[in-house]
């Protein structure tokens, strides 16, 4: 592991560390080398480390795991073959059938590793034991990665199931991995003199992360926290957020087109000129990388869609001015200075040119019929209008076939608006949701519930959303998306629950405040304080930096409002932002819909 950061909340540093580890593994493996990846992991590895640098290291090539090895690296007698994965039993089990598929002589020439991200497990090892194979591999490596930056003020875990299996499998696996996380990050930003969470799994990481404070103790840096506050959100407090259409740029984005690892892959023409359409057959989609080094896309990703126009037309002319200055460039002096700019300036242009096209595919699709009369259903359920009764809107689309995560996007708000359904109404979407979809959906159903996306009301007794949308403005009317003074300009019109609660933990006036709430909210909420060493001292002139760690995903519309909050926030907060995934509502809902199979249909049904 390389140094620490000296001042600042920096998060690069933590790619670099990451870096280096990987390039220190690749010193133990002799010769040239091909990485088999986890599929999961070649992408956040992507943002970390370049092919480039890789080939400078000995790497031929690189392989998505599968069950077998290629005949190429055997045809070319690569000597190191590395399998770099996360410790879970099915990659186990692909890599026992890709050393099997090799024969024994030729496996006598290869040099196996295994390097695990972040750590290996037990089961892991086991399995490896029962297959016979540990004795292939030359190294097992751990590579020490959890959180990977995906910004300056943004990290994730990469844990798609971490909301599943919280929920569904009482699995805490995902929640020992946030706990190592941040223990890692006191180690180099010293130890949260606050901790304020809320939800079970919140309290969870929190004893574990107490726990593993105890059992390191004698190992502890003397470090000056530079970090006031952790602020740990059980996803569970707030799902009507996730599911609810955002509305900024880059949720937008998100919700049409997907953002993979900073990435997101449009239609490939929208971005050639006629010239070049009409030069070209197979068009290729296009990817494009969005992340704040894109000065135009930093500003451009958290404003409110009905924003962007006027954004994108004022750029525009501030380009065009800039280019204009060659011709009033009189003297070689001024010409330099205009000849120093033009780099600067053709990449802004070639950006403007990027997020227009991008900017135009997201109007053709938000323009559509559907997708503002989805828009409206979902305003009036946020509302609690009519949400104790059948929907006349979600039954038709039921009857329509529309996509199911439509479907159950708005059921699942409606009945959380509705602090649950009546027993007849959850019973009638049930039925027609069955009959439409498959009766496979059963096993849908009970994870929904297990979540606490749908449920009946006789199982709440107490009219919690509504008193939650009233005493903390979640619904605000006529919101200015343009120059908004609210956060609720991310779904114009609906503030999300978990940037509000996060605005009161981090006053110190709101935590009283915030204890009414609670009882409206799946509990336990805490605030509780770490006692610091003798040669840690408490942060006497702080810049109140709030570190907010999402446990189940959280969206881009999250992290637009958490921006925004703090370039308004009373007590100059600044924020930096963790979570176990990047998500929206139809990546959450993925976790938990059943896919049609023939094994998961009753014997009576076919």
């Amino acid at each position: 592991m390389g140094d620490y950061p000296t001042d600042g909340i920096k998060l690069t540093f933590i790619k670099d560390m990451a870096k280096g580890d990987l390039l220190d593994h690749l010193k133990l493996c002799d010769g040239t080398k091909a990485i088999f990846w986890d599929p999961k992991l070649k992408g956040p590895f992507n943002l970390i480390i370049d092919w480039a640098v890789l080939k400078q290291h000995g790497v031929k090539k690189m392989f998505e795991l599968q069950d077998f090895i290629p005949p190429e690296v055997i045809e070319n007698k690569w000597q190191s073959v590395i399998m770099l994965i996360r410790p879970n039993l099915p990659m186990i089990d692909m890599i026992h059938k890709a050393i099997r598929s090799v024969s024994v002589s030729q496996r006598e020439k290869i040099d196996f590793h295994i390097i695990f991200v972040s750590r290996k497990s037990t089961m892991c090892t086991q399995r490896l034991e029962k297959y016979n194979i540990i004795g292939e591999f030359k190294n097992i490596l751990e590579l020490e990665l959890d959180l990977i930056p995906f910004d300056h003020d943004l990290l994730t875990l990469e844990y798609p199931l971490g909301f599943k299996e919280m929920c569904t499998e009482l699995d805490d696996s995902c929640l020992y991995q946030v706990s190592r996380s941040l223990m890692s990050l006191q180690s180099y930003f010293g130890f949260f003199p606050n901790i304020i969470g809320i939800g079970p799994s919140a309290a969870k990481v929190n004893k574990m992360i107490q726990r593993m404070r105890k059992e390191g103790a004698a190992h502890e840096k003397p470090l000056t926290p530079r970090i006031e506050n952790l602020v740990l959100i059980d996803r569970r407090v707030d799902l009507i957020s996730p599911l609810s259409t955002q509305l900024t740029y880059e949720g937008l984005i998100d919700e049409l087109f997907g953002i993979r690892n900073n990435t997101a892959t449009f239609p490939g023409r929208s971005f050639l000129s006629e010239e070049e359409l009409a030069q070209q057959e197979d068009i290729k989609p296009k990817q494009i990388l969005l992340t704040s080094n894109d000065s135009i896309y930093n500003t451009a990703r958290d404003l409110n869609f009905n924003a962007l126009g006027p954004f994108l037309g004022k750029k525009a002319k501030q380009i065009s001015a800039a280019y204009n200055e060659k011709n009033d460039a009189k003297s070689l002096q001024q010409l330099k200075q205009f000849v120093s700019k033009l780099p600067h300036m053709q990449a802004e242009r070639k950006s403007l040119e990027i997020q227009t096209a991008i900017a135009g595919l997201v109007k053709n699709k938000i323009d559509n019929r559907d997708f503002r009369h989805t828009l409206g259903i979902e305003q009036v359920l946020r509302e609690g209008i009519e949400v104790d009764r059948i929907n006349e809107d979600i039954e038709e689309m039921i009857y329509k076939q529309e996509p199911l995560k439509k479907v159950l996007r708005l059921l699942c708000i409606q009945c959380i608006a509705a602090d649950g359904l009546k027993p007849k109404v959850i019973e009638f979407y049930k039925r027609e949701i069955l009959q439409s979809y498959g009766y496979h959906h059963l096993i849908t159903f009970d994870r929904l519930e297990k979540c606490g996306l749908l449920y009946t009301q006789e199982k709440t007794p107490k009219k919690s959303y509504p008193i939650l949308r009233s005493t903390l403005n979640l619904t605000v009317n006529n919101v200015n998306e343009r120059e908004p003074n609210d956060i609720a300009y991310v779904h114009s019109g609906y503030a999300p629950l978990t940037v509000r609660l996060v605005n009161w933990m981090t006053q110190r006036s709101g935590l009283k405040y915030l204890a009414d709430m609670v009882k409206h909210l799946p509990g336990p909420a805490f605030n509780d304080h770490q006692k610091l060493s003798t040669t840690q001292d408490r942060l006497e002139h702080s810049d109140n930096h709030t570190l907010v760690y999402f446990l189940g995903g959280c969206t881009y519309a999250e992290v637009s409002a958490l921006r925004f909050l703090a370039q308004h926030h009373p007590n100059n907060a600044t924020f930096t932002i963790a979570t176990t995934k990047l998500i929206n509502g139809n990546s959450l809902l993925d976790t938990l819909i059943e896919p049609c199979s023939k094994d998961t249909i009753p014997d009576f049904l076919t």
